[in-house]
């Protein structure tokens, strides 16, 4: 098979939505270690979330964490660090904007509007985490570990998130809608974060030269990392219709819903990749990861 690389979310895709569970992805997880395809989180979780899911999951790769604001590299894969990059034990950090600190700065600006329709995720009591999410109080301490973007419990109308998501854009940042929170972000996003890692995966990773990618996601905020890679799957949400996915080709939506639709969806886009290669046709590969 064609190298691959798969880039997922997490919560309501290749976790249930309402359980956190993996159980119905695991006999195709098995499957891609057996194949040595990477399956890369890329989630608005933070890091101290992913490592732990990661580890429950056996999944021993790179993590894109904070909605694309932040990439974790294991040292093992001898990926070049960047000048700006931060090593942690066995892994090292590239950040792609400011710290949180000034993003809760910034919106600082527009709390007098705004304040009333929103509260800050880690402004929160463990408690009240869990009784938002469903974590247990581990999990939801972990949950505002956050270092690269603020995410909000959004209080308003729909209306008012996206009069506010414009305010946010004047500051110069970017405001995304999850699965559960909105997410502040200064820069990077999951399809940059994508981008870039695939780009230095396809390059310095031996026996990943050129390699294909495909993306896994849910929500709004997956949106843009579905349109930047060679295949995608939308999978299938139990609280909402799917999102509009503006791309020519190459994207796939589930019949099932969370992770059993990203296991039927994972395998039909490796059949698809399996069938074009003893064919002999080639997948078309998108352009993004040249992108500076």
């Amino acid at each position: 098979m064609s190298r691959v690389v798969i880039y997922t979310d997490l919560d309501g895709t290749l976790l249930d939505h309402h359980t956190y569970s993996a159980e119905a992805a695991s006999a195709t997880l098995s499957k891609l270690r057996e194949l040595g395809i990477p399956v890369i989180p890329c989630t608005s979780k933070t890091v101290a979330e992913t490592r732990r899911i990661a580890a429950q999951l056996r999944l021993d790769g790179p993590m894109i964490v904070e909605n694309g604001a932040a990439v974790w590299i294991p040292k093992t894969w001898n990926l070049s660090c960047t000048e700006s990059s931060v090593s942690e034990g066995e892994m090292w950090c590239h950040g792609f904007g400011i710290p949180r600190s000034v993003i809760r700065r910034q919106l600082a600006i527009l709390s007098v509007e705004w304040g009333n329709r929103y509260q800050s995720l880690c402004d929160l009591s463990d408690k009240q985490v869990m009784s938002i999410t469903g974590l247990d109080a581990d999990s939801a301490r972990l949950a505002k570990e956050r270092h690269f973007c603020e995410t909000l419990v959004w209080l308003g109308t729909p209306a008012d998130r996206v009069a506010f998501a414009q305010q946010v854009r004047e500051l110069d940042m970017r405001c995304v809608q999850g699965a559960r929170f909105v997410h502040v972000l200064s820069s990077g996003g999951k399809a940059e974060a994508v981008s870039w890692l695939h780009r230095k995966i396809s390059t310095e990773r031996s026996g990943f030269e050129d390699a294909l990618s495909i993306s896994a996601g849910d929500a709004e905020n997956d949106i843009d990392m579905l349109q930047v890679t060679d295949l995608a799957l939308l999978v299938r949400s139990p609280v909402y219709e799917p999102p509009q996915i503006a791309r020519a080709g190459g994207l796939i939506i589930s019949d099932q819903f969370g992770p059993a639709g990203w296991s039927e969806g994972i395998e039909t886009l490796l059949d698809r990749v399996m069938e074009d290669r003893v064919s002999g046709r080639f997948l078309p590969k998108r352009n993004d990861y040249n992108a500076a």
